[in-house]
C-alpha cells in the first residue's frame, strides 16, 4: 500500500528543492514566483511544498515545465513511499491443555467455533 501522507512530503520536498535551486531576474525563486508562473496561490505553493495539499497532474506538470524537469524525476519512486505493514497481535488461547498462538482474531473465530460445537 501506498503512504499518501509520506508520497505528497516527498514530492512537496522535491518541489521546493527545486523551486530554491532556481533563479529569476530578481534572485532566487519565491512561492509567490512559481505560483504566478502555475496559475496557483501562494499559499498554495506553501501547502504542497509542507506535503498537506495534493496537487492535481496538470499543475505538477506545469511544475515541471517551469523547471524543465521530467515528472518521473520528481515522483518518488514506489519503494519510497510503501506504507509498513504492521504485523498483527498475537493473543495466546489455552483448549484442552494446550496453548495456541495466533493472531487475536483469528484465535476469536477459533474459540467460537470451539463454543458452537460444545453440547448446552
Amino acid at each position: 500500500m501506498i503512504d499518501e501522507r509520506r508520497l505528497y512530503q516527498l514530492l512537496g520536498e522535491r518541489i521546493k528543492k527545486l523551486r530554491e535551486g532556481s533563479e529569476t531576474p530578481d534572485g532566487k525563486m519565491t512561492q509567490a514566483d512559481l505560483a504566478a508562473m502555475v496559475d496557483l496561490e501562494r499559499t498554495s505553493i506553501t501547502n504542497i511544498e509542507k506535503g498537506a495539499q495534493k496537487l492535481s497532474l496538470h499543475v505538477l506538470y506545469k511544475i515541471c515545465e517551469v523547471f524543465d524537469a521530467n515528472v518521473l524525476d520528481i515522483l518518488p519512486r514506489p519503494s519510497e513511499v510503501e506504507q509498513e505493514r504492521a504485523l498483527p497481535e498475537m493473543t495466546s488461547l489455552e483448549f484442552a491443555g494446550k496453548t495456541y498462538t495466533a493472531p487475536q482474531k483469528t484465535l476469536q473465530k477459533i474459540a467460537a467455533i470451539l463454543e458452537m460445537g460444545e453440547p448446552r
